[in-house]
């Protein structure tokens, strides 16, 4: 199974792995495992970086992932 390279370094799975197991599961099954590259996290991580990936952003945010790109000179 192919996971996200990011899973280690992502904040929202590390909260939620300590915080929510439950919503985990969820997260882990919706994009972590499966459609990684369509977790908002992971468009930010793979184009400029983690350190880029604001605290706030939700992996179904995709809209917002677009503006961050935008920001950074990214579309």
């Amino acid at each position: 199974m192919n996971t996200c390279e990011f899973q280690s370094s992502c904040t929202y799975y590390n909260v939620l792995k300590e915080k929510s197991p439950v919503i985990l599961r969820y997260i882990k099954e919706e994009y972590c495992d499966s459609s990684y590259s369509a977790c908002a996290r992971f468009v930010v991580s793979k184009a400029h970086g983690t350190n880029h990936v604001p605290k706030y952003l939700f992996p179904e945010d995709i809209q917002e992932a677009c503006k961050i790109l935008d920001e950074l000179g990214n579309s």
